[in-house]
């Protein structure tokens, strides 16, 4: 079954959710949101799985918006085992001037930009929108608030020197920028006489226009302290948007052993983006998984948690026989590997 919009799966089975919300795309979704984000935890099914190319050069790699975990990855033409959060930490440790040379994929959590400013060089925040020849949205309702620090405010350590107030753990302040976007132009500058931007903190938006994707990135301003300079090769992207509401956050995975051109191709899980717009993706095996999905939704709220149960358990074997009939005549092969992939015991098997 290919993606479909959630206009056309509305069409199709709305009439699984109660009475009261037929004929309501807004209550649709929200269903979706709910019953979607379950199914996108089952299991690897057909649907799930999504290739990914990417710079690897800063050491780690920063998973897109749209993706959840790596499944598998291959750098530099050689394949890199991914391993879990606690155990390579206890391995390798956590801080970042660690040097250790990391054999694996390790689990870094999440982090507020999409690639980090590069340390000693400046920058400025900018908007642009992503369809070539449109302009960013002129609307009185969308906002965007970004927290950031600047080269400038390297001495200080007082709410009363810069705009914002303290960040709780690191106890020392910001900068923040609250803007409207009203402009209606190729792009926006959020920090217009702020040009030496050293690190982002968060990136928040609300209201935006559905279907309007945007990207934020950081404008390369020189090296900090030495005065204003533009390289269009070293701008960084900061985070892409196409939702309405939200933060961006990004899973990240460390890795070493790299250089200034080692590239990543990975196999990636999607992750459930909530819906807000009837032309929004979904992406989902068959119609008749969705079907119950919904219907155990249903009893759910009408608090049958038998029926639910009943329907929640044809979902997961529907999606088991999916998986199967998908593979065709390929079968997994039994391999005992207690370092992760690629690194299994000779002679078991």
């Amino acid at each position: 079954m290919p993606a479909r919009t959630t206009k056309q799966l509305q069409a199709t089975h709305e009439q699984y959710l109660d009475a009261s919300n037929h004929d309501n795309p807004d209550k649709f979704r929200e269903a979706l949101n709910e019953v979607m984000p379950r199914i996108f935890k089952m299991g690897y099914w057909r649907e799930m799985l999504v290739e990914h190319t990417q710079d690897a050069s800063n050491g780690y790699v920063s998973l897109p918006s749209n993706t959840d975990s790596i499944v598998a990855a291959v750098i530099d033409y050689n394949s890199v085992p991914v391993r879990s959060l606690w155990h390579d930490y206890k391995l390798f440790g956590t801080s970042s001037d660690d040097k250790t040379l990391v054999t694996s994929f390790v689990d870094d959590g999440y982090a507020p930009t999409y690639r980090d400013l590069a340390s000693g060089s400046v920058y400025q925040i900018r908007v642009v929108s992503m369809i070539p020849g449109v302009n960013i949205p002129s609307t009185s309702e969308a906002t965007f608030d970004i927290k950031y620090r600047r080269y400038s405010d390297k001495d200080a350590h007082s709410g009363s020197v810069l705009t914002g107030g303290e960040t709780v753990l690191e106890s020392y302040s910001f900068n923040e920028a609250s803007v409207i976007l009203s402009s209606g132009s190729p792009h926006y500058d959020f920090t217009p006489t702020h040009s030496d931007v050293t690190e982002v903190l968060s990136i928040n938006w609300s209201r935006l226009p559905v279907d309007t994707p945007l990207r934020v990135q950081a404008t390369y301003k020189g090296v900090a302290g030495t005065g204003g300079s533009t390289d269009a090769t070293k701008d960084l992207i900061l985070a892409d948007i196409n939702t309405s509401n939200g933060s961006s956050r990004y899973r990240r995975f460390r890795v070493g052993g790299t250089d200034s051109s080692s590239q990543a191709h990975m196999l990636l899980k999607r992750r459930w983006v909530d819906v807000d717009s009837s032309n929004d993706l979904v992406h989902i095996p068959s119609s008749s998984i969705l079907k119950h999905a919904l219907l155990g939704k249903l009893a759910e709220d009408n608090s049958d948690i038998q029926r639910a149960a009943y329907h929640w358990g044809v979902v997961k074997e529907l999606l088991e026989e999916d998986t199967d009939s998908y593979r065709g005549a390929a079968k997994p092969t039994l391999h005992i590997a207690p370092n992760g992939v690629g690194g299994g015991m000779s002679g078991m098997y």
